[in-house]
């Protein structure tokens, strides 16, 4: 089930699901105790409201649904807000299908398989939790821990496992700056010595090449408070044992000028 078709049928089954009288029963349970879910009448139309709406009202109704997200259905529901997301964190797999095969997945939608479980065992360690931003808590955690893997299996040459525990995965000191970056911001999050926030912004915008502009423009904040929080969060990524070899600046090649940062 390769090139996409994964989140094609997972997009099928909750054209079915999501708006069933069991699912609309459970959603006026859950909106009799969210006001973000107000006015609505089903899962289906909270996903469709995530797609639609301002980041912090997407991120309003997101958060509602993951508080219920012990529930199957509500973490079904919060999987398919961010199922757009993943689909484009799936298609960055580097390589392409041969280099998945070389790196422990036989084909694209094993790879797909993987990107989906790890994003729900995301989605079900927070349920009940109220992160500010839930799909980036989401999407760019399991970017981080799929990438790890990557690293992992192509530093040693073994099958990829999203099993292991990312924390033990250590950058070699040929892998790039960016990669070893991702490492020690996933290392310091499971030692609790960094905020999943703070990781957020710091792999948003020195991994994956987001300027804080763009960030902040996302997000419906300042540019100003968005640095001053990197600031803050690479000096407790320093704390915790992060050396960079340069200055912090792992954005790829290309992507925009220093000014930018």
């Amino acid at each position: 089930m390769g090139d996409g078709r994964l989140f094609e049928a997972l997009d099928a089954e909750w054209a079915v699901v999501g708006a069933s009288p069991r699912a609309r029963d459970a959603f006026e349970r859950w909106a009799m105790v969210e006001p973000a879910l107000a006015g609505m009448e089903s899962p289906a139309e909270a996903v469709r409201s995530c797609r639609a709406a301002t980041p912090a009202a997407a991120a309003a109704v997101l958060g509602a649904l993951l508080r219920h997200a012990g529930e199957p259905l509500a973490a079904r529901a919060v999987l398919q807000a961010v199922v757009p997301a993943l689909r484009t964190l799936a298609a960055r797999r580097a390589g392409g299908s041969r280099q998945l095969t070389r790196q422990g997945w036989e084909a694209a939608d094993d790879f797909d398989a993987d990107v989906v479980e790890v994003a729900l065992r995301r989605i079900a360690a927070l349920a009940g939790m109220s992160p500010t931003w839930p799909a980036q808590a989401i999407c760019e955690w399991t970017w981080m821990t799929v990438r790890a893997a990557l690293v992992r299996s192509s530093r040693w040459g073994t099958p990829a496992s999203l099993d292991d525990d990312v924390a033990d995965a250590v950058a070699s000191p040929e892998r790039s700056g960016a990669e070893a970056l991702a490492l020690a911001v996933v290392d310091a999050v499971r030692a609790q010595r960094l905020a999943v926030d703070d990781a957020r912004v710091i792999y948003a915008t020195r991994v994956l090449g987001h300027t804080p502009a763009e960030l902040a423009s996302a997000e419906g904040r300042k540019v100003r408070a968005l640095r001053a929080q990197r600031v803050r969060a690479e000096g407790r990524l320093v704390d915790a044992g992060w050396a960079p070899r340069t200055r912090m600046s792992c954005r790829p090649a290309g992507a925009g000028s220093a000014a930018a940062r």
